[in-house]
Order: C-alpha cells, then sequence, then structure tokens
C-alpha cells in the first residue's frame, strides 16, 4: 500500500514538474568568458543605502537591536545585583549564627531551647 503511494506520488511529480521552456535561473546573470556566473550572494559594496525605516540598516532596525542588546544587559545587570544581595544577607545569616549572644539579650531569644526564667510577680 505504501509502496504504491509512494510510487504514484513520485509518476505525478514527473509528469507536473514537465520542461517549460528555457531555463529562467540564469537571466539577469553575468556572461563573462562565455556562460552564465551565478550570483545568489550579492558582490560587497553592489547593494543600495537604506532608503527607509524598514530597510536593512535603517533605524528601525538598529533601533530593534539596540534595544535587545540593552534588555539583555539590563537583566545581566539585575541577575548580578539580586546575587549581590543574596550572598551578603547569606553572609549576615551566617555571622549572626556563630556570634555569641550578647547580654542584653533575653536567653529565650537567644536560643528557642534555652530554659526560660521563672515570671517575676
Amino acid at each position: 500500500m505504501l509502496a504504491a503511494a509512494l510510487l504514484g506520488a513520485g509518476v505525478i511529480s514527473v509528469l507536473a514538474g514537465g520542461n517549460d521552456g528555457p531555463r529562467r535561473d540564469t537571466q539577469g546573470q553575468l556572461t563573462e568568458q562565455g556562460g552564465a556566473k551565478p550570483h545568489i550572494i550579492p558582490l560587497p559594496n553592489s547593494g543600495h543605502a537604506p532608503s527607509g525605516p524598514g530597510d536593512r540598516g535603517g533605524w528601525e532596525q538598529l533601533l530593534t537591536l539596540g534595544l535587545i542588546v540593552g534588555g539583555i544587559a539590563l537583566l545581566a545587570a539585575l541577575a548580578w545585583r539580586g546575587a549581590r544581595k543574596a550572598r551578603a544577607g547569606r553572609q549576615a545569616w551566617l555571622d549572626a549564627a556563630t556570634d555569641p549572644p550578647t547580654g542584653d539579650q533575653h536567653p529565650a531569644a537567644a536560643s528557642p531551647g534555652a530554659a526560660r526564667p521563672p515570671p517575676s510577680s
């Protein structure tokens, strides 16, 4: 069944893709040394300057590039700043855990499992 479908598709493509006359893919190409030269990739400086804002190299394209680069730089700066704050907060937390409690703190506040003094009347 699959082979018949593939064979049928092959026959249809051969019949539908007949020769329509002379090749048109060489029209407009340079004819140096007797033959057509492909020009898929344009030569340097063979284009034209941007004439409208949407053209390649126009101000809209450059503005879009600037916004993309600026957005990525902003994200990087925010991530760097957040990492610095988190690192400073973690260091403060570690320092507070290793410091002995001072005398002005209540013993219950110094360590949660410490015995509390009896209430005074």
